[in-house]
């Protein structure tokens, strides 16, 4: 064998150890690569596990707001993280769902968030919204001071006035103008649903305060003690609003009487005499200025509740008056429209001339009605049971009281019924 044929053996021999060498490191890198990506997916899959874990049991807990912020979180880091922690709930014995979880209790760790920590830690989830989102807003600096913030983009050149931009005193005044005159509070809870800021301004202490001043009046007290008859603590004067004893004022009280009538012989069968059942319903309207309207009539409650929806309703079968709240009792005086008993006085010779005679100068009808409120399961304050029922009959200056027998067949209570369509215009603020 020649020298030049044994060099090129060797050479050929040395490049294919080389190409074998850069073969097996380039696996190797390959290998570790794969491996790096593994333990990264592993761990970022961790993460997201233990952040969604505690989210459902934030939710479990009725904490839906706390949770809201660690379900967005798993979901950046891992988009599907529902599935995958669904299918992982039915492999509870896999060894790949042991060693996730392992990765997950050694990430809970580092974050202090584990099962055990998490419990300890409840006390610092704060229960109350409103403390919440006043935390929240004032930690946030997108919203620098203010509790509204503006989606527009700064960049662009805009000739309107965002409700951001309005001072706190003015916001303030449109909340009084949801409220109303007629405290539709309705309207007012739904706006609080739009924002935290707007949660914020709803739960405002003024607006609260002006709605229990326009329930109870001079008797509305402090949050402290009411009056002589109740000593309850309120921590607001919304949970004022809320507990005590009041009338609604965004519908009617409704009851349905009910009885059978015995008519008259005929007289051609004098043994047949026939039966009638009457059905009737008895509507009381309140409203916050004081005054109450008292209907009787045959009309069903979908027709019956719609001639009440006028405050100055001048129908000859609605009676007015004013009541009056005395804790859980609620006083209405009432009488028949004055309008209608002004052009029923009668007419007579006076001096040789007709005259019209006002019959309410000697003669009037009142009504004195005591309610007692009641709570129900589901309401409170929805139900008006019979305590005391007088006609008061004045006639020629001498007042003729008769007491009415208050049975539950002819008096049965009065039940609440929302109507939305008492509320439909702001004729008013809140003031």
């Amino acid at each position: 064998m020649s020298d030049t044929e044994s060099n090129t053996e060797f050479h050929g021999h040395g490049r294919s150890e080389l190409d074998e060498f850069r073969d097996s490191w380039q696996r190797e890198l390959q290998a570790q690569a794969t491996s790096a990506n593994a333990s990264e997916a592993d761990h970022l899959q961790a993460k997201a596990e233990i952040l969604y874990r505690t989210a459902v049991k934030l939710e479990q807990m009725g904490k839906v707001y706390d949770a809201l912020p660690f379900y967005r979180k798993a979901t950046q880091i891992v988009p599907d993280i529902e599935f995958k922690f669904y299918e992982q709930q039915k492999l509870t014995n896999n060894d790949a769902t042991k060693k996730f979880q392992n990765l997950a209790n050694d990430f809970a760790k580092q974050l202090d968030l584990g099962t055990s920590d998490f419990e300890q830690r409840d006390d610092a989830i704060i229960i109350d919204l409103y403390e919440k989102f006043q935390r929240d807003l004032s930690q946030d600096e997108a919203y620098a001071g203010k509790l509204v913030m503006s989606s527009r983009d700064s960049n662009v050149l805009t000739t309107g006035l965002h409700i951001s931009n309005l001072p706190p005193e003015i916001i303030i005044r449109i909340f009084r103008w949801v409220v109303s005159a007629q405290l539709d509070m309705r309207s007012l809870e739904q706006c609080a649903a739009v924002s935290k800021g707007f949660y914020v301004y709803a739960r405002s202490e003024e607006l609260w305060r002006l709605a229990c001043v326009k329930v109870w009046g001079q008797n509305v007290g402090t949050l402290e003690a009411q009056d002589i008859q109740s000593s309850s603590v309120y921590s607001s004067w919304r949970d004022m609003f809320i507990r005590r004893e009041r009338v609604h004022f965004s519908g009617c009280y409704i009851s349905k009487t009910t009885y059978l009538r015995m008519g008259e012989n005929s007289f051609q069968d004098q043994f047949y005499r026939p039966v009638q059942l009457v059905e009737y319903y008895r509507y009381i309207r309140f409203m916050p200025d004081g005054k109450v309207l008292m209907m009787t009539s045959a009309d069903e409650p979908a027709q019956g509740v719609n001639k009440l929806k006028q405050p100055h309703n001048t129908r000859p079968d609605v009676l007015h008056g004013r009541y009056r709240l005395f804790g859980n009792t609620v006083t209405l005086v009432l009488q028949k429209n004055q309008a209608r008993q002004q052009t029923q006085g009668y007419m007579r010779q006076r001096r040789g001339s007709i005259m019209p005679v006002d019959e309410d100068a000697n003669n009037a009808t009142h009504f004195l009605i005591e309610l007692r409120i009641t709570n129900t399961p589901k309401r409170p304050c929805a139900q008006l049971v019979w305590s005391h029922y007088t006609l008061v009959q004045k006639r020629n200056k001498v007042d003729i009281n008769s007491d009415f027998d208050l049975t539950d067949a002819k008096y049965p209570p009065l039940w609440f019924s929302p109507v939305r369509s008492y509320h439909l215009d702001a004729d008013a603020p809140l003031a």
